[in-house]
């Protein structure tokens, strides 16, 4: 049966831990943006003001997640891990007293940034371990890295879901509090096992340019700023489109969770399944399914409409992010697996910083409906941007294992 590779990944020695603590420490992913923008809405009534915050979250976390990578690949995984989350969970608690004393957008802005900086990259580096665990099976990679993908649309299904009950239950600051210890607990358990602990990079082969000495990766990158844009603008516009009908903004995490769902239910059916051809093709392929998945939101007119539709834009997710890690293997340079995953990262979250602050202005001074419109062009971009410069990303590199060989030699 196809389904039986996730278990077959699952079974691997060492992993079951590895995994079980991703799963805790990552749903905090799906908690803190949403929670910030509605601690900041509910304390100073802006949709704007609270795009300011959550752009600079998501800034902080795209300006130093290549640097955390950078130091994973020379250090390990533990000497960054547990510093990371001890600062993390010290600037979240900072931002929510400083949110409920009333203090300036600006402090705010800092104190989330300071908390998406300090962000323990726990998924660049089970990436990292995945890599190295077939590193000569292509087809295995592809499984483990849509699991991957599937585990963090996970997270925006729990995330917004344990955001929602707590604030009906209590309030954002509670929300926000649970992330930290959430994200506190699994990193450390992470960090604190074997297969992390004994993890190294073949840092003799490093290029003094790091990842983007490769002119694929600097095409990647210019690809998928374009598409974080839309998760930005969707994480403003979802509250926004719950307000305007008259519901509770906490409601959004219903939609962000049926997005979630929905990439889930496309990663499940695409990684169970053994693809051929040119992965690049397979890549451009899976954004374009995605635009015109997003598409259908501009005619939503009711919450239940909203959440349906979000599924099915859903559905191409988690398969345009395996898609796009497997692109990364054959084309960042040996001994950057960490800080090329963590570039990723980075493209994502300065396109979502940059959709969350255009997201607020735009609702704040157009209409909910021109902001869903921003969110529809940010992948057509990318496709296009990916397109242009195909010639880059289909440069021949090494494979993965012959690099691990290589450095080994």
């Amino acid at each position: 049966m196809p389904f039986r590779r996730y278990w077959e990944l699952i079974r691997h020695p060492g992993v079951p831990r590895l995994v079980a603590s991703v799963l805790i420490g990552r749903i905090p992913i799906g908690i803190f943006s949403l929670a910030i923008v509605l601690l900041v809405r509910q304390e100073t009534h802006s949709f704007a003001q609270a795009g300011v915050a959550s752009a600079a979250w998501a800034l902080g976390a795209g300006v130093v997640a290549p640097l955390q990578g950078r130091l994973v690949d020379r250090f390990g995984q533990p000497a960054v891990l547990i510093p990371s989350t001890l600062l993390n969970a010290s600037a979240v608690a900072a931002f929510v007293l400083y949110a409920r004393a009333g203090a300036s957008t600006w402090v705010l802005a800092v104190f989330a940034w300071l908390g998406g900086a300090a962000l323990p990259p726990l998924g660049a580096c089970m990436r990292s371990i995945w890599a190295d665990t077939y590193a000569d099976d292509a087809t295995a990679r592809n499984t483990a890295y849509t699991f991957e993908s599937m585990i963090a649309e996970l997270f925006y299904i729990v995330g917004p879901a344990i955001t929602t009950l707590l604030i009906a239950l209590s309030s954002p600051s509670a929300a926000l509090l649970a992330a930290i210890g959430l994200s506190a607990a699994g990193t450390l358990g992470f960090a604190t096992a074997a297969r992390s602990r004994a993890w190294r990079s073949q840092q003799e082969t490093r290029p003094r340019g790091g990842a983007l000495a490769a002119p694929g990766m600097r095409t990647l990158m210019l690809a998928i700023v374009p598409t974080g844009i839309t998760f930005g603008v969707l994480e403003v516009a979802m509250p926004a489109f719950a307000v305007e009908r008259g519901h509770p903004a906490a409601l959004s995490g219903i939609f962000l969770s049926a997005m979630a769902a929905g990439s889930l239910v496309g990663g499940l059916w695409y990684g169970a399944r053994r693809w051929s051809g040119p992965i690049v093709a397979r890549f451009i392929g899976l954004e374009v399914l995605f635009t015109l998945g997003l598409l259908p939101l501009l005619v939503a007119d009711s919450v239940g409409a909203m959440v349906v539709l979000m599924a099915i834009a859903g559905l191409a997710l988690a398969p345009s992010a395996a898609a796009g890690y497997l692109v990364v293997d054959h084309i960042a340079p040996p001994g950057t697996v960490t800080e090329a995953t963590t570039w990723v990262m980075t493209a994502n979250v300065a396109g979502g910083a940059l959709g969350a602050a255009l997201g607020g202005v735009v609702v704040q001074r157009a209409s909910v409906q021109a902001a869903l419109l921003l969110a529809c062009v940010g992948p057509a971009l990318g496709t296009l941007v990916a397109l242009a410069r195909r010639r880059t990303l289909g440069e021949p590199g090494q494979p993965l294992a012959v690099a691990r060989k290589q450095s080994a030699g």
